[in-house]
């Protein structure tokens, strides 16, 4: 019977011996794999790093090629307005102009009606400035 106990033993040992040599690659196996695992994420997350800091200098680049526009068309619509502004100038100054022009005309052809509106303003001035 003893026989039998020690083959049990000797079984359960050669067992026990290949459990702990099958966990041993376990573990061996898992550490390698997180390993790989960590070295694969910190290729990743550089490779992240480097697309990140790229979309960075590309947007920056947005930024300053807008900007750069911007200060253009600003340029251009400041150009056109003074433009618009100069010929409204001009325009405002050749109405005045025409405008003397007509009166000066039509007083030296009707001096008459000249100097009866002149009359009348005066005396329609004169009332006003009398009753204050």
């Amino acid at each position: 019977m003893k026989s039998a106990h020690l083959e049990t033993a000797d079984s359960m040992a050669a067992a026990a011996e290949r459990i702990g040599d099958e966990l041993l690659r376990a573990k061996d196996k898992i550490a390698r794999s997180a390993s790989d695992t960590g070295e694969d994420l910190m290729v990743e997350i550089r490779r992240l790093q480097r697309d990140l800091s790229a979309i960075k200098e590309t947007i920056g680049g947005f930024g300053k090629s807008s900007g750069a526009e911007a200060s253009g068309a600003a340029s251009r619509i400041g150009a056109a307005a003074s433009e618009a502004a100069g010929e409204f100038v001009d325009n405002a100054k050749h109405d005045a102009q025409s405008l003397i022009a007509d009166l000066e005309t039509f007083a030296r052809k009707n001096p008459r009606y000249v100097l009866g509106g002149a009359l009348a303003a005066g005396v329609a001035l004169g009332l006003l400035l009398r009753r204050r």
